[in-house]
């Protein structure tokens, strides 16, 4: 999970530096994650926050919460895969990126007998290029 906003919106309410700052931002909330209100930070093993926030924009729909972000409603908290061409195209800026939690594992379970199928084994291949050429984008930006 990553945290973003428009270059307007960083240049008209300014970056946050510190997972402290955000509560006081506009903040773009997801609405079916409980603990919504809640943003979570962390800084190596030790270091956690749990930052309250006062959404401005709650929505159900990421792409809803991006495409608010970008016309500078405020800072967005999303996967980093939502939104890796809007920061490719800089749309959108990626803030507090010391403060990023681990990234949550990904699994992809399939049958590994003789019975499997191939487009089955294609697709996961396929999945495992695109996941890592993405970290490799994220990671540089």
């Amino acid at each position: 999970m990553i945290v973003c906003a428009s270059p307007s919106y960083l240049e008209r309410r300014g970056v946050p530096q510190t997972p402290a700052e955000v509560s006081a931002h506009d903040c773009l909330a997801f609405s079916e994650v409980p603990g919504a209100a809640d943003w979570r930070f962390a800084q190596g093993a030790k270091s956690k926050w749990k930052i309250p926030i006062s959404p401005r924009l709650w929505a159900n729909s990421l792409d809803a919460l991006v495409m608010a972000a970008k016309d500078g409603a405020g800072l967005v908290r999303v996967p980093s895969w939502q939104v890796m061409g809007e920061l490719a195209t800089g749309n959108l800026r990626r803030v507090l990126q010391d403060y990023e939690p681990a990234p949550a594992p990904l699994h992809l379970l399939s049958q590994s007998s003789r019975l499997a199928l191939p487009k089955t084994r294609a697709f996961a291949d396929y999945l495992a290029m695109q996941w890592r050429s993405n970290e490799a984008f994220i990671a540089r930006r």
